[in-house]
């Protein structure tokens, strides 16, 4: 029995080549109880094709339905039950704090190599919203550049998820104060570029209906730009 559609969503993984997209959605779909913890990261499962096993790429977009759970941030309980005579938060607050929602989630991994940017741009047309995949030690690269500029024009803003983040340690000998600035040098270095890119006049170029949807998604950027604590 499908859910009703106000409790779908439809999300696509965008990455430059290699940056893990393809094992994250192993990982999500392990978190499933589809395949097991071991077979994650390696089964590559939504690669079907002989021929992407074989090159080790994915080259077509593939999609799968995921069971979640949302439970509604604390903030907006808060803002939506209120609070009673007493200052405590009212009883419809305590029930939307402990109500969850089944949904389901329509998981679509893309390619990352430029050669499939096709399948890409019909991914993020479909699509609610974006995992954008960053290698923690290869950071932004050029792919990365035009994936975060074309989400931007479908009006998605993307959920920024920092890939292979044990490299910094294994392969770059970093302590953990050094990893801390690292990956936070690079959410830096991501806003700067998504405000920088939703700044330029090249965006006016795409958009047939004036300045309104632009002023949109920078006001949407700005309210949604990526934290390090």
């Amino acid at each position: 029995m499908l859910p009703p559609p106000d409790s779908t969503r439809l999300v696509t993984i965008i990455a430059h080549v290699d940056h893990g997209k393809t094992t994250l959605a192993d990982n999500l779909i392990e978190s499933n109880g589809i395949i097991s913890e071991r077979l994650a990261g390696t089964l590559r499962y939504l690669d079907s094709d002989s021929e992407e096993q074989r090159r080790g790429i994915t080259m077509r977009s593939s999609a799968i339905g995921l069971r979640h759970s949302y439970v509604p941030p604390k903030n907006s309980q808060n803002k939506q039950g209120g609070k009673n005579n007493n200052g405590g938060p009212s009883s419809s607050a305590t029930a939307a704090a402990s109500a969850s929602r089944n949904m389901v989630i329509h998981l679509i991994d893309s390619p990352g190599h430029v050669d499939f940017s096709a399948e890409v741009t019909s991914a993020l047309l479909l699509c609610d919203s974006a995992i954008l995949v960053v290698d923690a030690v290869e950071g932004l690269c050029a792919r990365t550049h035009s994936l975060v500029r074309e989400a931007y024009l479908h009006q998605l803003v993307p959920v920024l998820v920092i890939n292979k983040v044990d490299r910094l340690c294994m392969e770059m000998g970093l302590d953990a104060s050094e990893a801390y600035v690292r990956i936070r040098e690079l959410v830096e270095t991501m806003n700067a570029v998504c405000a920088s890119m939703l700044n330029s006049a090249t965006l006016d170029d795409d958009y047939d209906d004036g300045q309104s949807k632009i002023n949109k998604v920078a006001r949407d950027a700005e309210e949604n730009a990526w934290n390090f604590d």
